[in-house]
């Protein structure tokens, strides 16, 4: 019972730290680290998959040699468009303002600006944010000089609210997209939680999902350079 209770104190203090870190600027460059830690494990289902960005490099430019360089030359470009406000009945979910902290357009472009995005109003009220270029690949000191698949073209690619393309406009043919998502799930990794269970994920590294479950389900979420 102390261990659990020192390492609900460790997530607590690092979760604060973050929000301090929140108040005075946007994060721009995603954290090294995610830390999880399991409250509530859910009765079925609900595991943690992760995948070690590099292999997915590495596959994808087995199979696919040409088209990753043209999107690694070109980078990547994302648009998401969100209503104004949380809509728990749509795909969309999160609303502008709750994402951004903010109800105020001015601000909530400013706060955008600082993650590099461009926005463009909708006649709803909605707000279409536009992302890049981005890169396909990236390379972090202290990984052994590996690619890692840095990307969220699986995630994005021909939604009815997102899309991924290349940044020039050029679209990711959908068998490159439905061969990359083989990819990444043939070469996941599953975690089963158990009540108290912590993972420290390598966020620069790993990608990281989560799998469907039945209720109830806590898992308490931080993050840190």
């Amino acid at each position: 019972m102390n261990n659990l209770l020192l390492l609900l104190l460790l997530l607590l203090l690092l979760l604060l730290l973050l929000l301090l870190l929140l108040l005075f600027h946007q994060i721009k460059e995603s954290p090294d680290k995610v830390i999880l830690f399991c409250d509530v494990p859910p009765p079925e289902g609900g595991e943690t998959p992760f995948v070690p960005s590099f292999r997915v490099t590495e596959r994808m430019v087995e199979e696919f040699p040409e088209m990753v360089e043209e999107m690694e030359r070109k980078g990547l470009k994302y648009t998401f468009n969100a209503p104004s406000k949380n809509d728990t009945s749509s795909m969309r979910g999160r609303g502008w303002e709750d994402a951004f902290g903010t109800s105020d357009r001015v601000e909530a472009e400013r706060r955008g600006n600082l993650l590099g995005m461009d926005f463009e109003w909708l006649p709803n009220g909605g707000l279409k944010t536009i992302l890049g270029p981005r890169p396909l690949t990236r390379v972090f000191e202290g990984r052994k000089g590996r690619r890692m698949w840095f990307n969220t073209i699986v995630g994005m690619h021909g939604k009815e609210d997102s899309s991924a393309k290349m940044a020039d406009g050029t679209e990711i043919p959908e068998n490159v997209v439905k061969r990359c998502e083989e990819i990444i799930e043939e070469e996941s990794i599953q975690f089963k939680w158990e009540k108290g269970d912590v993972l420290f994920l390598d966020n620069l590294a790993l990608l990281h999902g989560r799998r469907p479950s039945l209720p109830p389900r806590k898992i308490l979420v931080t993050i840190c350079k």
